[in-house]
């Protein structure tokens, strides 16, 4: 089952305040990039106020995004150009909206 990508605070269902998440959005690639350097926990804030919660790191030798999957405990590897790309995921879309919230 798919779930869409919540736009924070326009849905009765989403439990997370402006608050608790405002400043912590991550709404672009450089943002990600660097945030991520480290390794990083976020999440994916979903409608209904459920959460996909991912673990992400940035390699900036190799150009690409290590993302562990809490959910299933699944990983991949993606360039930049694919975690942009909707085909490989739901990153771009969730930065657009607001809902990739550094945990």
């Amino acid at each position: 089952m798919s779930w869409a990508i919540a736009k924070p605070y326009s849905n009765g269902g989403v439990n997370m305040t402006k608050a608790k998440t405002e400043d912590r959005r991550i709404r672009t690639i450089d943002q990600l990039k660097k945030l991520a350097e480290k390794g990083m926990e976020c999440f994916i804030l979903l409608n209904g106020g459920l959460r996909s919660s991912k673990y992400i790191s940035y390699d900036r030798d190799r150009k690409s995004f290590y993302i562990l999957h809490y959910i299933d405990g699944s990983d991949e590897t993606l360039t930049e150009a694919q975690i942009l790309d909707s085909d490989y995921c739901n990153i771009r879309e969730a930065m657009e909206k607001g809902a990739l919230i550094m945990d």
